[in-house]
């Protein structure tokens, strides 16, 4: 179980390292959607129930996101980001104080960072905003010995400071 574990983990590293390689907003959704349901089979698998629950959580938000500028759903758009945002917090914290470990927190800040990022418009902000959570994940997939989810959280680093250089706005000099 730990070995199958750690290969669906693998998939969604690899799933996740693509979607910072997509030009467009919706296929980085969408792939991140994909990627986030792998993880949570795997944190399932290996018992880190609350990367699970957080992945899970994300999962849901992703898809909300990606729905954001449909006609029905437009209108409750930030309301959706913010009780998203606001349940990845409660379930989070409610984890962390039932288990009493510290290490609980650290998915939820990688979580509000790289969920919260799918709500932006621009693709480079949710490079950013993705990459300024991957730290949080790493140390937390690490402790929880999902070990192909942190090679993936360095290469997801790695990736995501391509996607950035490649995709960066040339800005051309007015002197």
């Amino acid at each position: 179980m730990i070995v199958a574990a750690q290969i669906i983990g693998i998939v969604a590293v690899a799933l996740y390292m693509l979607s910072f390689q997509l030009k467009k907003r919706q296929n980085i959704v969408f792939t991140v959607c994909l990627s986030n349901l792998l993880y949570v089979l795997q944190y399932i698998l290996l018992g880190a129930f609350s990367g699970a629950a957080l992945d899970g959580l994300s999962t849901v938000s992703s898809f909300f996101s990606a729905k954001k500028n449909s006609p029905k759903f437009k209108r409750f758009s930030k309301l959706t980001a913010y009780i998203m945002m606001g349940l990845i917090l409660i379930v989070g914290v409610s984890i962390s104080l039932i288990q009493k470990r510290w290490l609980e927190l650290l998915p939820i800040l990688g979580c509000l960072f790289q969920t919260g990022s799918l709500w932006f418009e621009d693709e480079q902000t949710i490079r950013k905003l993705s990459l300024a959570g991957a730290p949080f994940w790493l140390i937390y997939n690490f402790v929880s010995m999902a070990y192909g989810a942190t090679i993936g959280s360095v290469l997801m680093i790695i990736s995501a400071i391509i996607g950035l250089i490649r995709f960066r706005k040339n800005k051309k000099s007015t002197a």
